[in-house]
């Protein structure tokens, strides 16, 4: 049963909140470890990170921060699948309240908004799921794809309603367009920096480009009449 806490979802990975809701201070306390551990494995990655540096960051000692998470490997799987389930939850959320008889294409806008907006505001997060995920083991890699596989699924199925209502292409190849959205959303985290623009308006832009194109409309007219 997965929970939601202070912008959070969390997959109750670790043995002692499993199976009941934790309290509003052992939310709370879950919260600074977990943003400790994406600081930490941000920068050290899966392999050099060790609960110690993860305590010291926080100012706690190792013991209490082993009774949320008993092992590196609970904390990390739980900071991974915290990140995927927490953009998820704000995908559908900002899809949800749309009106009924929303566009396809403003369901991506709203979705490409929401996830831009909710991955630029955790950046360690974000570059310590990209440090650890090819470095922790196989068998957490491949409980955590389930959630990853269900977020790309949910964008594929924008994608696919697009396509069906006629605002794609009929030419595109379904599966590389989406992989082509989600990645260009995706690679945001590498060069942006706050100030420079809003998240919401760099998710406009980028759908403007992708589904517009770079060359102006009377140059774009021109083009197709050549064809």
């Amino acid at each position: 049963m997965d929970d939601h806490y202070g912008g959070r979802e969390l997959s109750r990975n670790a043995p002692n909140a499993s199976g009941r809701k934790p309290s509003r201070k052992t939310e709370m306390v879950q919260a600074r470890i977990l943003d400790a551990a994406a600081k930490v494995f941000s920068v050290k990655g899966y392999q050099l990170t060790k609960l110690s540096d993860i305590a010291a960051t926080i100012d706690v000692h190792v013991t209490a921060l082993r009774y949320h998470f008993a092992t590196k490997d609970v904390l990390v799987e739980e900071m991974m699948n915290s990140l995927v389930l927490y953009v998820s939850a704000q995908l559908r959320e900002a899809v949800a309240q749309l009106p009924h008889d929303a566009s396809p294409r403003a369901k991506i806008e709203a979705a490409a908004r929401a996830f831009t907006r909710s991955t630029l505001g955790k950046p360690e997060y974000m570059s310590a799921h990209a440090n650890v995920f090819n470095q922790v083991p196989a068998d957490m890699r491949e409980r955590h794809l389930v959630h990853l596989r269900k977020s790309n699924a949910f964008w594929r199925a924008l994608v696919e309603e697009a396509a069906t209502a006629g605002d794609l292409r009929s030419d595109l190849n379904l599966s590389l367009a989406t992989q082509i959205l989600m990645g260009t959303l995706i690679w945001t985290r590498e060069w942006y920096k706050p100030g420079m623009s809003t998240p919401e308006t760099i998710a406009e832009q980028i759908l403007a480009i992708l589904f517009d194109g770079l060359a102006p409309p009377d140059q774009r007219a021109a083009a197709c009449g050549r064809k």
